[in-house]
């Protein structure tokens, strides 16, 4: 099923629309801070202009302030600023506005009656208390103006108007948030008609991937992206195609190479029945070659079967509805084929297709006989976590060294018996040799004594069986005090056992559910080169072509364990070649490549 397009930060739709919004939105913050800056229609330009009226008004006094300090006549100077006072007095009364005037060091010389200016010249204002005057100005509003003689006027009104600040912010804020809104909207459409189409081709993208060659894109409009679609549907219907030739093909071929090597496999026959009349040396020199015919055939049927599975898995045509299967089982059925496999594991239900497994297990335990070295060990366990699988668990390996110390124990047991045997036979030969030449050379000797002969027999008959009396009586002693032995061990250990069990009581632990099951096949062969490892699992290759194969047992298995979400690799375990498949339980568990491959 294919996934519904994502708008992330890496999108195309993301970045075409985040790419103009921000354009947009600079574009708009330069055009408020140039409007504010040429096109200042606010207060303090109708104050700034008064104040410059005023200056101009009074710039004759400042001129002969100015003489009159220069030339330190301090009566001129008073009689000066006496006159500015009066004049700034005349100006407040029709302007209701606070006027001081202050020298070139910005020192307070006058100022208007009942104002309370400060005493030294403020600064001018900041470049972003001119430019966003609502946010940056402080609450006193005033502005200068300076005369030719450098003597600066500041003008503070009485009166001010309330300025809202709130106000101000609010419709700063609501202009930004309706002009972002607009804007957006208007993009939003427009990159949504520009990436739509490119979704819409992901999309039927995805759907050829997952195997519907049937999927076509509106190609729609004479731009890029519509010729991109009509690409896309040639390429599409192109390999659909292909792939319904390939299909027809494999159709035929099934029915065309297997009904050949079913004629030559029956002629084969019937020329078995005219082998009647013939000697019996000439019938077994064809007997021999018939069976050598037979297993080719049977060799080439599997090669045939071979190709079309591989081909079927390739087009997507193999795979059916999983069933849940004893996968241990299944193994196991296998296993009996071949007398140099010996199968570990436990019981093990999973979710999976019975012939495609089938074909797994059995081509994974022919190339361990073809290219590996025999005998064979087939494990079957199960991990929680993925990570977990190429160790197998503690109570696996616990049981293979066991049984491997039995079979060790038991060859060790047959190798005396052997030499014992070997022995025997080598002394019974010698003395029938000894025998035959006394009995050429002395018969008339053994006449004359065959009495003393006897009586010695009898003697030596006596003493074999008094010995043989004392050995059973000692072997019943021993077998006695040994039973003994094992009583008291046993009794000791169901008493400890017992005082154990009402000792400590264990809770008992969660047991976790396997999540994956392995399948471990390990020849005795020294590995595979680190290079070799992925090349192997491709069609038609052979490490060893003097070996006999086709190639294809590896990479069908490798197809299989795909079609099952699974993974496959080779290593080397304690020095030996070993193919290990990861399968899920079932279809909610997934399994990634990183962690395995």
């Amino acid at each position: 099923m294919p996934r519904m397009p994502s708008f992330g930060l890496k999108s195309v739709f993301s970045k075409l629309f985040s790419s103009v919004m921000l354009t947009l939105v600079l574009f708009a913050t330069c055009m408020v801070i140039l409007m504010n800056m040429v096109h200042n229609n606010s207060v303090d330009a109708r104050w700034e202009v008064l104040a410059k009226q005023i200056i101009t008004q009074v710039d004759p006094f400042v001129d002969e302030l100015d003489n009159a300090t220069t030339m330190n006549e301090l009566l001129q100077a008073r009689f000066m600023l006496a006159v500015i006072k009066k004049s700034f007095d005349i100006f407040d009364e029709s302007l209701q506005a606070k006027m001081g005037l202050y020298d070139r060091q910005g020192h307070l010389l006058i100022q208007t009656d009942d104002s309370d200016l400060p005493k030294e010249l403020p600064a001018d204002p900041s470049l972003m208390t001119r430019i966003l005057p609502a946010f940056f100005s402080s609450d006193t509003l005033h502005v200068t103006a300076m005369s030719d003689r450098g003597y600066t006027i500041l003008y503070e009104p009485r009166n001010p108007p309330k300025r809202s600040e709130l106000w101000a912010v609010l419709n700063w804020f609501t202009g930004t948030v309706v002009l972002v809104g607009l804007m957006s909207l208007v993009l939003w459409q427009i990159a949504r008609s520009m990436t739509w189409r490119i979704n819409q081709m992901s999309k039927q993208m995805e759907q050829l991937g997952e195997g519907d060659f049937s999927v076509r894109v509106p190609a729609e409009g004479n731009d890029e992206i519509a010729s991109l679609a009509r690409g896309f549907n040639q390429a599409a219907q192109k390999i659909e195609q292909l792939i319904n030739a390939n299909n027809l093909l494999l159709a035929h071929a099934s029915h065309e190479l297997r009904t050949p090597i079913t004629r030559i496999r029956l002629q084969v026959e019937m020329m078995d029945m005219l082998t009647n009349e013939l000697s019996e040396k000439t019938k077994a020199q064809f007997n021999k070659r018939a069976q050598a015919v037979n297993r080719d055939l049977t060799g080439l049927n599997d090669l045939v079967e071979s190709i079309l599975l591989v081909s079927r898995l390739d087009a997507g045509h193999a795979a059916q509805a999983n069933e849940r299967l004893d996968f241990y089982d299944l193994v196991s059925q296998e296993c009996q084929h071949y007398p140099e496999a010996t199968l570990y594991g436990d019981p093990l239900v999973i979710e999976g297709q019975p012939k495609l497994l089938i074909h797994l297990v059995r081509n994974l335990l022919n190339n361990a006989l073809i290219h590996g070295e025999p005998p064979i060990e087939v494990q079957v366990y199960s991990v929680v976590q993925q990570k977990d699988a190429l160790q197998p668990p503690k109570q696996l390996t616990d049981k293979i060294a066991a049984h491997k110390a039995e079979l060790k124990a038991e060859s060790d047991a047959e190798a005396l018996r052997l030499n014992a045997d070997l022995s025997e036979s080598e002394d019974d030969l010698a003395q029938n040799e000894a025998g035959t030449g006394n009995d050429t050379e002395q018969t008339d000797l053994k006449e004359a004594n065959g009495s003393i002969s006897a009586n010695n027999t009898e003697h030596s008959e006596g003493d074999n069986l008094s010995a043989s009396a004392v050995e059973s009586s000692e072997t019943q002693a021993n077998s006695k005090k040994n039973a003994s032995k094992k009583a008291k061990n046993n009794s000791t250990k169901s008493n400890e056992t017992g005082f154990a069990r009402r000792l400590r009581r264990v809770k008992a632990e969660p047991v976790e559910v396997p999540k994956y099951a392995v399948l471990a096949v390990i020849d005795q062969g020294k590995g595979i080169p680190l290079d070799k490892r992925e090349e192997i699992f491709s069609p038609f290759v052979r490490l060893q072509q003097k070996k006999k194969g086709s190639g294809l047992g590896l990479s069908l298995v490798s197809q299989i364990v795909e079609a099952h979400n699974g993974r496959i690799r080779t290593d080397t375990y304690q020095g030996h070649t070993r193919f290990i498949v990861l399968l899920p339980v079932d279809d909610t568990v997934e399994v990634e490549r990183p962690n395995f491959s």
